[in-house]
C-alpha cells in the first residue's frame, strides 16, 4: 500500500528536523520551531491544521529527581545523627535524637511522595515548585467524503528526552541500578519512620536500629546515582519520537494524495493527525488536549492510535497496558491492530510498556479507547539510543516508518468499514 516515495518522504522529515531544529526540550524555543515546521506539513494535507497552546511546568517531571535524591541522602545522615546520640557516641541532649529523626522522616516523605506521585505516576503535584513554559499541541483535521459518523486520533509527540547518564554510561545495568535504587528509597523510609515509631513509644532497639544504618549505608553510592540521572541537554530525539510524527505526517500526505479515490479514502471517519508537545515533561501535552476536548471526544466516539518510538522494521510492539501510571488500553483498538500488524509483519507482538508512559495512556486513563504503538520493546531489550546522544536518525529504518504507516492506513479502513 505504501512506496518508496513515501517511506523517503518520512525519513527526510525526520533529518529535516534534526538537522534545522536539533534537540527540542519540552517548553522550549527549539519546540515551539519544531511544531511550527509540522504544522506547515499539515497544511499541505489537511482540510484545517492549528496550533493550541498550554501551560505546563515540564521541569517538574524528572527535574526534581536530583533533588529528592539530595533529601535521601540528608535523611540517611540524620538518621545516624540519631543513632550516634542513641549510643552515647554524640553527646548532645537526647531529645536532638528525636528532632534530627522526626525531620529525616519529612524530608523522605517529600522525596518518596515526588518519585511516586511525579515521577512513577505522572501527577502534577510538585509543579508549583517548577517555573511555568509555554508549549504548543499541533492538530491537523482531515474530513471523510460524506457524513462523520465516527473520530480516529493518529498521535505522536515532537518534544525530545534529556539524556539519561545512567542508561548512556552504564546501559542495562544502569537500568538495574535505577530498580535497586527504589528499593533503597523504600527501605530508608520504612527503616527511619520504624525508628521515629519505637523512639516515641520509648522502645529501644539499638541493634536493629545499627543494622538499618549499616544497611542505609550500602544504598548511599545507587541513591547518589540519581542526582547525575540526567542531563539537562535533550537528545535528537529521531527515534523518540519525531519517527511517530513522520508517520503521522505520512498518514496525513497518503490520504491527500487519494483523496479522489473512495477506497482509499475514509468516508464516514474523521481523521485528526496530533504531534503532542511535552510528552517527556510527564505527558502534559496530551493531559492539556484531553481537558479541553473531553466533551467533543466523547461525542465523537473518538478512537486513538498513539506511535512512539519507531526503528527496525522487526520490532512492532502493540502495548495492551501501561501498568506505570495504571492504564489499560481497549482491547477494541489493540487487538485489531495487532492482527493488521501480523500480516504486515509475523514479527508484531502484544506487549505492556514495562516502565514509563506514552501519550496514549492519558487517554485511556480517562476512557477514551486508545492503544499506543512502536518499536520499544524494553521488556527484552533496553536499545543504546534510548534517551541517549545516540538516538539519532541512522537509527530509524525507511522500511519501519513504511511498515507502521501501513499498519495506520489498514486500521483506518477497518474503522471506516465498520
Amino acid at each position: 500500500m505504501t512506496d518508496v516515495n513515501l517511506n523517503n518522504y518520512m525519513y527526510e522529515f525526520i533529518e529535516k528536523i534534526c538537522n534545522e531544529v536539533g534537540p527540542r526540550e519540552s517548553g522550549t524555543e527549539q519546540e515551539i520551531l519544531a511544531g511550527n515546521l509540522i504544522e506547515e506539513e499539515l497544511r499541505n494535507f489537511c482540510d484545517e491544521a492549528h496550533q493550541e497552546e498550554y501551560i505546563s511546568s515540564p521541569h517538574a517531571f524528572l527535574g526534581g529527581i536530583r533533588y529528592a535524591a539530595s533529601l535521601v541522602l540528608v535523611s540517611v545522615l540524620l538518621y545516624w545523627l540519631s543513632l550516634l546520640i542513641d549510643l552515647r557516641i554524640l553527646l548532645i541532649g537526647n531529645y536532638y535524637s528525636i528532632i534530627f529523626i522526626i525531620i529525616a522522616v519529612i524530608l523522605m516523605i517529600v522525596s518518596v511522595s515526588y518519585f511516586i506521585l511525579e515521577v512513577l505516576k505522572y501527577h502534577e503535584v510538585y509543579d508549583f515548585l517548577f517555573p511555568k513554559r509555554k508549549s504548543k499541541n499541533i492538530i491537523g483535521v482531515i474530513n471523510p467524503s460524506s457524513s462523520i459518523k465516527r473520530s480516529v486520533i493518529f498521535s505522536a509527540h515532537h518534544d525530545s528526552a534529556f539524556e539519561f547518564n545512567t542508561l548512556y554510561y552504564l546501559k542495562r545495568f544502569g537500568q538495574i541500578i535505577i530498580n535497586v535504587g527504589y528499593l533503597g528509597l523504600g527501605i530508608i523510609f520504612i527503616g527511619t519512620i520504624l525508628k521515629l515509631v519505637l523512639q516515641l513509644l520509648s522502645i529501644e532497639l539499638t541493634i536493629l536500629f545499627l543494622s538499618f544504618g549499616f544497611f542505609f549505608i550500602m544504598f548511599v553510592p545507587i541513591i547518589s546515582v540519581y542526582i547525575l540521572f540526567h542531563t539537562y541537554h535533550p537528545v535528537l530525539g529521531a527515534f523518540d519520537n519525531l519517527s511517530g510524527v513522520a508517520v503521522v505526517l505520512g498518514i496525513g500526505k497518503f490520504l491527500s494524495q487519494n483523496k479522489d479515490n473512495p477506497k482509499i479514502f475514509p468516508k464516514n471517519t474523521r481523521i485528526y493527525l496530533i504531534s503532542f508537545a511535552g510528552e517527556e515533561a510527564g505527558l502534559r501535552g496530551a493531559k492539556r488536549y484531553i481537558s479541553a476536548h473531553f466533551d467533543q471526544l466523547k461525542e465523537e466516539e473518538t478512537m486513538v492510535v498513539n506511535m512512539d518510538s519507531i526503528a527496525k522494521k522487526d520490532i512492532i510492539i502493540i502495548h495492551d497496558k501501561e501498568p506505570g501510571i495504571g492504564a489499560k488500553h481497549d482491547p477494541k483498538i489493540y487487538k485489531p491492530l495487532f492482527e493488521i500488524a501480523k500480516k504486515i509483519n509475523p514479527n508484531a507482538k502484544i506487549s505492556p510498556l514495562p516502565f514509563g508512559a506514552t501519550d496514549g495512556g492519558a487517554f485511556s486513563k480517562k476512557g477514551i479507547p486508545t492503544t499506543s504503538i512502536g518499536g520499544l520493546n524494553l521488556k527484552d531489550e533496553l536499545p543504546p539510543y534510548y534517551h541517549t546522544r545516540l538516538d539519532t536518525p541512522e537509527n530509524v529504518e525507511k522500511e519501519a516508518l513504511g511498515q507502521f504507516l501501513e499498519i495506520c492506513l489498514e486500521y483506518l479502513k477497518y474503522v471506516d468499514t465498520q
